[in-house]
C-alpha cells in the first residue's frame, strides 16, 4: 500500500506542540502524535527505503533509525525545550548521527516541508576533498550543478564571509566558500502533502535528481577517507 500522504492533524499537532512544548502535554497526547505524525513518517520512509538503498547500499535500512525522535537531546544545548516541533526521514549510515555523513532528508514542520541531500556538518577533511574535486573539474562538476538548479533546488551554504579562496574561477567560487552546504528544495505550505497527495511517488523521482550529485558526493568521501 503506497503512501497517500499526511492529514491536517499532523500539522496541528507540530503547531500545538511548539506552544505546548512540555513532557505533561505531550503525555496527554501522545496517542495523536504516534497516529498522525510518528507512523505517517515512518510509511513514508518504508516506501522511499528502497529508491535510497538503489541510491547507497550502505544507507541504514532500518525504518524506525531512519525517522527522528520528537524528543531532543538537551544535555549540551541552552534550549532546553523537551520536544522538538518538526520531524525528518534521514537516510544515512549506521551508527552515525545526521551530522555525521551525507544524508538524503524529507523534513516537516508546522507550516512547510523541505527536502535534499547534503552535509548538517561536513567534516574538514571532506571539505578539503571536495574542494580540491571541484577545481581539478569545475566544468563537471558546475554541469551537475547547474542540472540541479534548473530542477529548482538550491546550493544552501554555511559560507565564509572572508574570501579564502581568492584564487579560484569566478563560476566555482560560490561552491567552495563554504564550511558545509546541501542541495535542497523549501515549500512553505503543506496542502500539498496532505491526502490524497502523490508525495511519495514526488520523492522518488526528486532522489533519482540528486543521483548524480550524491554519487559525486560518495567519490569525494573515498578520497577524504583514503579509500
Amino acid at each position: 500500500m503506497s503512501f497517500k500522504g499526511f492529514s491536517a492533524e499532523t500539522f496541528r499537532f507540530l503547531l500545538e506542540i511548539t506552544f505546548n512544548n512540555n513532557v505533561e502535554w505531550f503525555n496527554e497526547n501522545r496517542k495523536r502524535f504516534e497516529q498522525y505524525v510518528r507512523d505517517p513518517m515512518r510509511e513514508l520512509a518504508a516506501e522511499l527505503m528502497p529508491t535510497a538503498l538503489s541510491i547507497d547500499p550502505e544507507f541504514n535500512p532500518r525504518i524506525a533509525s531512519s525517522v527522528s525522535r520528537i524528543r531532543r537531546d538537551t544535555r549540551f544545548t541552552y534550549d532546553k525545550s523537551p520536544f522538538r516541533n518538526h520531524m525528518w526521514i534521514g537516510f544515512r549510515y549506521p551508527n552515525t548521527r545526521i551530522s555525521e555523513g551525507c544524508c538524503i532528508y524529507f523534513e516537516i514542520t508546522p507550516d512547510g516541508y523541505s527536502y535534499g541531500f547534503g552535509f548538517y556538518a561536513a567534516t574538514s577533511e571532506f571539505m578539503a576533498a571536495y574542494r580540491k574535486r571541484l577545481i581539478a573539474d569545475p566544468a563537471g562538476f558546475l554541469q551537475l550543478a547547474h542540472k540541479l538548479e534548473r530542477q529548482g533546488f538550491s546550493y544552501d551554504a554555511d559560507a565564509y564571509k572572508r574570501d579564502r579562496f581568492p584564487d579560484a574561477s569566478p563560476e566555482i567560487k560560490p561552491y567552495i566558500n563554504v564550511r558545509s552546504f546541501a542541495w535542497s528544495k523549501h515549500f512553505s505550505e503543506t496542502k500539498d502533502i496532505i491526502a490524497p497527495c502523490d508525495i511519495a511517488d514526488r520523492l522518488k523521482a526528486e532522489m533519482e535528481t540528486m543521483r548524480p550529485m550524491y554519487e559525486l558526493m560518495l567519490a569525494v568521501c573515498s578520497a577524504a577517507s583514503g579509500k
